[in-house]
């Protein structure tokens, strides 16, 4: 075996036993190589540790912000009729303005309902502002039909034949003339009824 002075012919036990008498010197030369081998291997595994804490880094962040818009419709005056002791011929006319308090754009359309038989006798016209509600010469939105049951465009989701648009904080004045025609049966004396004008709205984007 290369590195060992033992003559032929010399037991194993007698080898062993020569060995462990070696010089302390030639012990230590034995054990360099592989004492500067792990010193090697503890080396690398230093270096990778010190290169993996040594990487740059960096990091951005952008934010954003969201907010919802809102249709919010409106009308005034809250009464808008009040109206005592109508005879046949009688017309009432009153202002009403429809308003878009919202942040976005807006169709509305107008139903309406009234109680009793006088309800139904009532006639409706709605025209656009013109020189004036009291003039009532505008642009004609409702021809003549009883109060119970006249609408505005219709309130089915979606653009409807006579759905009018508001842009966002904007409004319009509308005037309406109710009547009690001339030709009205004398059974409806002494009656009265209740008027109910509904303004229903919806965003116009995104809702064809």
């Amino acid at each position: 075996m290369p590195g060992r002075c033992i003559a032929k012919g010399v037991h194993p036990v007698q080898e062993r036993h020569l060995l462990t008498r070696m010089p302390s010197a030639q012990r230590r030369i034995h054990r360099r190589p592989i004492l500067a081998a792990l010193l090697g291997l503890t080396v690398v595994g230093l270096g990778a540790g010190a290169f993996s804490l040594a990487i740059f880094t960096d990091t951005a962040a952008s934010t954003g912000s969201f907010a919802s818009g809102t249709i919010d419709i409106t009308s005034s005056p809250a009464v808008a009729f009040n109206v005592a002791a109508m005879m046949p011929g009688d017309a009432n006319t009153a202002t009403m303005t429809i308003a878009n308090a919202g942040t976005a754009q807006l169709r509305y359309a107008m139903s309406t309902t009234a109680t009793t038989a006088l309800g139904a006798a009532l006639q409706l016209t709605v025209k656009t502002q013109g020189t004036s509600c009291a003039a009532f010469d505008g642009t004609t939105v409702v021809a003549a039909t009883a109060v119970n049951g006249a609408a505005i465009g219709s309130n089915a989701q979606g653009g409807q034949a006579g759905d009018r648009m508001l842009a966002a904080v904007s409004n319009e004045v509308l005037c309406f003339r109710v009547s009690l025609p001339l030709a009205s049966a004398n059974t409806l004396q002494g009656l009265t009824s209740a008027v109910t004008f509904t303004f229903d709205a919806e965003q116009t984007a995104n809702n064809p």
